[in-house]
């Protein structure tokens, strides 16, 4: 699953050219962890929007700021079947830039350590998104989950068992992941249906903990 990633400004701000859109003085941290803020791109009113977004999807019926589970990922396999990603599957599309995505690895010569996947070029990644009010403050918060399935054939060679979903990178494919009013859900499931995994590379970014071996 993709619980970190990052977003490196120069490439993001190339690809945002596809949008007609500028980073100007948006930050972020370096690394992405769940519940820390993210770039994404919303569509609203047939104009693209850039915002920033919590990383890790509050249901807006949840009775907490922070689940009791994990809600970064969206597993496009069960996304349909699940209350807490039904809805937005449905209603609230959005899309996240990535350059590096790390992950676990248990398995062949990378075993043992956490990789970076580090891609040549900004990719968009499909993600859900909704909006969550504290009952209490009234503050809205939100919120997205990078949408996951099995991997294209390199990170599946160096060896983890999920990635993000990398659609084509056009704006034909974008405009047709936020057409919510023509298109349902079998619809998008078609469309992310097929990896078109971009050109990366595998980094040792840290060993892991001692005891990683029972994990596997």
């Amino acid at each position: 699953m993709c619980a970190q990633f990052q977003v490196d400004k120069i490439k993001f701000q190339k690809a945002l050219a596809i949008f007609a859109l500028d980073l100007k003085k948006m930050s972020w941290k370096g690394r992405i962890l769940p519940h820390s803020k993210a770039p994404i791109i919303l569509s609203r009113d047939d104009k693209y929007i850039l915002d920033l977004f919590n990383f890790s999807l509050i249901p807006v019926w949840s009775k907490e700021r922070k689940p009791k589970f994990a809600t970064h990922n969206t597993r496009i396999e069960t996304v349909l079947e699940k209350p807490t990603w039904k809805r937005p599957f449905l209603k609230n599309h959005c899309l996240v830039p990535l350059t590096t995505f790390i992950e676990p690895i248990y398995e062949g010569k990378f075993a043992g350590n956490m990789v970076k996947f580090e891609l040549e070029e900004c990719a968009f990644v499909p993600a859900i998104h909704d909006h969550w009010t504290d009952r209490e403050t009234g503050e809205v918060i939100n919120s997205f989950s990078i949408l996951t399935s099995e991997p294209g054939k390199y990170v599946k060679k160096i060896g983890h068992e999920r990635s993000p979903i990398f659609i084509k990178q056009n704006i034909r494919t974008f405009e047709n992941w936020f057409d919510l009013e023509k298109n349902d859900g079998d619809y998008f499931i078609e469309l992310l249906s097929k990896q078109h995994e971009p050109k990366m590379k595998a980094i040792i970014d840290r060993p892991m903990k001692p005891g990683w071996e029972k994990r596997k």
